[in-house]
């Protein structure tokens, strides 16, 4: 008897709505949907936002399309549409950790990257910049949407569901499920999806599940990012016992709890007649009195309140059924016109009822509730938030607001999403397109729900960037343009930092660092590089390579290197060498090969291999001990058998392959393939002077054969280095970035084509592995392929990346332009990405701007560079407004820039900042003065120390207005100018690693112990 009083007195509670779980109508779910106890349907949608930036305008035109797709399911009663967000900047460390920093900790810790420092930097700096916001549509169709007929074909099926299973108690009641409804809310939802779609703004529909947890996560902000899951019907659990003895479990207890009974996690305190404490924080709630007199997008409050840095959310309700509600209240207003108010009334009905008549513009019910919390007890940061909030709605399009509300606690759970369809604002009626205008549809959107790269919106808005690209953005291609000091190199940088930190590094053999190249002129990459291999460690330093090409001892490399046991070059490599020959056999101020050199090349090459090799008419080189100690031990060691009186180095590869010394006979092969003055026999063999003998160059009237000898006599006069066995071995490093500033003069023609050779000689010896695939085994002999097979099959399946800096110098190269081209094709085959960075948009190239699936532009160098820009990119209006008033490079708070993307077969425009912390600044610095000084710390105090205290004296992330500041006093004395800067640099340093002068509040900081130590020292 007991228990059924009790629970009879729950009921009539419930009735009352003075617990917090009245406010739960949620009973059971069907499929995606929800089910009320009333058996109303309920659908979450996420929207992802908008993949463009959009002005007013834009807005504008997306609304009226939006309002002409769904203006026929609010006609009439039945249908809902909540507009639901909510920002919460408080939040943003957890959501930091989501989309980014949990995965890269974990992957920096499976490689080996003891990057400690620069996580905890970011996170500190991001989560004082960025926020966590979400939106979504909350879809309701109520059981008033059914003719008559289904309405009681909804009961029957209702009735027959609960005649199987009677007497459930409070479990959830499954059976106020219904097809017919089903089907009804099911045809609302595909329309609404259709609609946003149709309009590109991403819009998903999230399971039951999913919803039930964004609604727990809104009513409970400290539960947001926790693993907490409902139980629904058909999820596994675990029965429960009841509390009063009877024989037998009554079957409540045997079915799934009511939603109510987990859901709610505490109960609600109202404080003041105003604050309700809920859970950990306590929440205060504004209702919109009155509409937008000019009704504005959204994005317009969401932005102006996430700089305010205020944590909020709204719930627009969006009801149909507006136009019989505007003509009761119409004929009231008519009846009593002679009151002034009472006419302007009746003349906005007037307008209401010409829209519909002119435009078939119909009208709807709204309602507006909006909340926002602080810590419990912090009452006076509650109330300035709230006061914030009102303020905001006010100023949004002229609305008016009110924190008086009747019942606080009902204020704040009208925007809980997806509970009830109910909110304690007044409704008003408004027009369809003035309403969607309101609704969070228009924020823009990231095609990744997490990266290992993490840009921020200006709003503070989080962008997760994914640089491996994965299935949304198979061909990576990007095009980095901005003139010097527009912060391209660091955002070129922190892509690569992200991509080391990306899925790419967890491959089918282990994790390890992902293949990236850089040819660079200048050393824009270095501090990239030496990032890398301070995270390694001492014993791993050798994985990340920066290196000044030279002409010098050291530095000799031989074009015509072979995989390892292979006797002629893999297509690939052939290719390449073509390319290369034709370059270097041409005039500097001609970009044309002569008649019939291209033919001849490729002929030249393979008899220069056959002549290296062991067949009649040949001559292999002959092995000598002392060259290479380490490979005389090693034939020492295996007792490797080689011929008395004509040792060969091939004998020598052979032999060491067949015992797995693989390595070795890698560099014995160097000794065994040609050199560039073999070319010169090979051009003179028999084959070659039968095909060529007769082909004269009609400009110089040379035969081809002595032209060709000319020319690479000319190369190995001037490249002495490129006429040797490779000595530049970079052995198992897999970041590899070449200099080439100087090799790679400028002022004439004969410096451009210097320029040109190293850029392709830089290529291959970069990435003339990156191309590799298990379809070359068969050109590998067959004693070598166990070994080549999983090489290939490894690198074929890598994601590799090669970059070219300063591309502009390439201008006026057919060769290394058609190389790039070609890699450009080829490049998706084999999972290679490929970057190229210039000052200028037409410095890339028709056919690389073509193909580019990534544009970064962070500055237009005039305003004919920015049209240029905005034509060439066929840019909206609003990235076009970017690109000519609101790049302006680097500042404070990070560097801005506009990428256009192509991922997930859609196109992406956004404006972005990449904002990194002074640690990571000071390591990724290109700036001349900043990198001298942060060197010659790094070599008196070590590269941690040096950039704690750099970053700690200079927190902007660059010395560069003290260094100018200082070298003026010093010129103002008479010193000339580059020795006044060196000695300014100089003098910082001293200061810095001293802790005194400019360094002295090292001393008293927090770590302040650390750095006298460390200066004692």
């Amino acid at each position: 008897m007991l228990h059924w009083i009790s629970r009879g007195l729950a009921a009539v509670s419930l009735m009352a709505k003075q617990p917090l779980a009245s406010f739960c109508e949620i009973e059971a779910s069907h499929g995606d949907a929800l089910v009320t106890k009333h058996g109303d349907y309920v659908s979450f949608l996420r929207l992802g936002g908008m993949r463009r930036m959009s002005t007013r305008a834009d807005i504008d035109r997306l609304a009226n399309a939006m309002r002409i797709d769904i203006s026929g399911t609010l006609e009439n009663r039945g249908h809902a549409i909540v507009g639901w967000y909510a920002s919460d900047p408080d939040l943003a460390a957890v959501e930091i950790e989501r989309v980014n920093m949990s995965a890269c900790r974990e992957i920096a810790k499976e490689i080996g990257l003891e990057l400690s420092d620069i996580f905890e930097e970011r996170k500190k700096l991001w989560t004082g910049m960025m926020r966590w916001e979400a939106a979504y549509f909350i879809l309701w169709t109520r059981a008033t949407t059914l003719t008559k007929e289904e309405r009681k074909q909804m009961k029957e099926e209702q009735a027959a569901l609960a005649k199987k299973c009677p007497n459930i108690g409070d479990a959830q009641k499954f059976y106020l499920r219904s097809e017919v409804m089903a089907a009804r809310h099911t045809g609302f939802v595909s329309r609404v999806v259709s609609s946003l779609k149709g309009l590109d703004v991403a819009a998903t529909e999230i399971s039951a599940h999913d919803a039930l947890v964004v609604a727990r996560e809104a009513m409970y902000r400290e539960t947001v990012g926790s693993a907490w899951r409902p139980t629904l019907v058909g999820d596994a659990f675990r029965p429960r016992w009841p509390d009063e003895k009877d024989e037998r479990p009554i079957l409540e207890t045997l079915m799934w709890p009511a939603i109510r009974d987990f859901f709610f996690d505490s109960d609600a305190v109202v404080h003041d007649g105003q604050r309700v404490e809920i859970g950990l924080y306590d929440y205060g709630c504004v209702d919109m009195t009155m509409g937008p007199e000019d009704p504005r997008p959204f994005v317009e409050l969401s932005s102006r309140l996430g700089q305010d840095r205020v944590p909020w959310r709204v719930s627009f309700v969006i009801e149909g059924g507006g136009n019989s509600d505007m003509l009761l209240k119409s004929a009231g207003a008519q009846f009593l016109w002679m009151f002034p108010g009472n006419r302007d009334i009746t003349r906005a009905f007037e307008l209401l009822k010409r829209e519909r008549e002119n435009n078939n513009h119909i009208a709807v019910r709204l309602r507006a509730s909006f909340a926002t919390w602080a810590p419990s007890r912090e009452v006076g940061k509650l109330r300035l938030r709230l006061s914030t909030l009102k303020q905001r709605l006010e100023a949004w399009g002229n609305c008016r607001g009110t924190t008086v509300i009747g019942d606080p606690l009902d204020g704040v759970m009208s925007s809980v999403p997806g509970l009830a369809l109910a909110s304690t604002a007044p409704p008003s009626v408004a027009l369809i397109g003035d309403v969607l205008t309101m609704l969070p549809w228009g924020r823009t959107a990231s095609p990744w729900d997490r990266g290992s790269v993490l840009f921020r919106q200006p709003n503070g808005a989080m962008w997760p960037y994914d640089p491996s690209g994965g299935s949304k953005r198979p061909q990576v291609l990007d095009t980095f343009v901005a003139p010097p000091r527009s912060g391209k190199s660091v955002l070129a940088n922190t892509i690569n930092l992200g991509l080391c930190l990306s899925s790419v590094a967890l491959g089918a053999v282990g994790a390890k660092l992902p293949l990236i190249g850089k040819v660079d002129i200048g050393d824009s990459a270095e501090g990239f590089v030496l990032l890398i291999q301070e995270a390694l460690g001492p014993q791993r330093r050798q994985e990340a390579i920066y290196t000044r090409m030279q002409f010098a001892p050291g530095f000799e490399f031989n074009v015509f290197d072979l995989q390892v046991g292979c006797e002629y070059p893999l297509p690939l490599e052939k290719a390449f060498l073509q390319n290369f020959l034709a370059l270097v056999t041409l005039p500097p101020d001609q970009s044309t090969p002569f008649e019939g050199m291209n033919q001849m090349i490729g002929i030249v090459i393979d008899e220069a291999y056959r002549l290296c090799t062991d067949v009649p008419g040949a001559s292999p080189k002959r092995y000598r001990r002392g060259i290479e100690p380490l490979i005389d031990i090693a034939i020492k060691r295996h007792g490797v058998d080689l011929h008395q009186d004509e040792p060969h180095w091939r004998d020598v590869v052979t032999a060491l392959c067949a015992v797995g010394e693989y390595r070795l006979a890698e560099v014995a092969q160097r000794h065994a393939v040609p050199v560039l003055e073999d070319l010169v026999g090979a051009a003179r063999t028999d084959q070659v002077k039968d095909m060529f003998g007769k082909l004269t160059i009609a400009m110089t009237a040379e035969q081809a054969s002595d032209l060709f000898e000319r020319y690479i006599y000319d190369v190995i006069r001037k490249f002495p280095t490129l006429n040797s066995p490779t000595r530049l071995d970079f052995g198992a490093a897999r970041i590899i970035v070449m200099d080439l500033a100087e090799v790679a003069p400028t002022g004439s023609a004969a410096a451009n084509r210097q320029t040109e050779m190293m850029y392709m000689l830089a290529r291959h010896i970069i990435a003339r592995n990156f191309f590799l695939k298990p379809d070359y085994l068969p050109f590998v002999p067959e004693d070598a392929r166990s070994f080549h097979q999983p090489r290939f099959q490894e690198i074929y399946e890598s994601v590799k990346r090669l970059d070219y800096d300063e591309w502009h110098r390439t201008q006026g190269s057919p060769q290394v332009r058609a190389q790039a081209e070609l890699d450009v094709r080829e490049g998706p085959k084999h999972n290679v990405q490929l970057g190229f960075a210039s000052q200028r948009l037409r410095d890339m190239g028709d056919a690389i701007v073509s193909q580019s699936t990534g544009r970064f532009v962070l500055r237009a160098g005039d305003d004919a560079e920015a049209e240029e820009i905005v034509q060439r990119f066929n840019l909206s209006e609003a990235s076009a407004d970017i690109v000519r008033h609101r790049l302006h490079g680097p500042g404070p708070a990070g560097a801005p820039f506009l990428v256009v993307l192509q991922a997930d077969n859609a196109k992406y425009e956004q404006m972005l900042v990449n904002t990194l912390g002074p640690i990571e600044l000071w390591a990724l610095s290109t700036t001349p003065g900043d990198r001298a000084l942060r060197n010659r710390l790094y070599d008196r105090i070590g590269f941690r120390e040096a950039l704690r205290r750099l970053a700690k004296i200079f927190p902007g992330g660059s010395a560069e207005k003290e260094i100018e500041e200082r070298k003026a006093k010093r010129m103002r004395r008479g010193e000339l100018d580059a020795r006044a800067e060196t000695g300014v640099v100089d003098e910082l340093a001293d200061e810095l690693a001293d802790a005194r002068g400019i360094g002295a509040k090292l001393r008293y900081g927090d770590s302040g112990s650390e750095f006298n130590a460390a200066a004692a020292r």
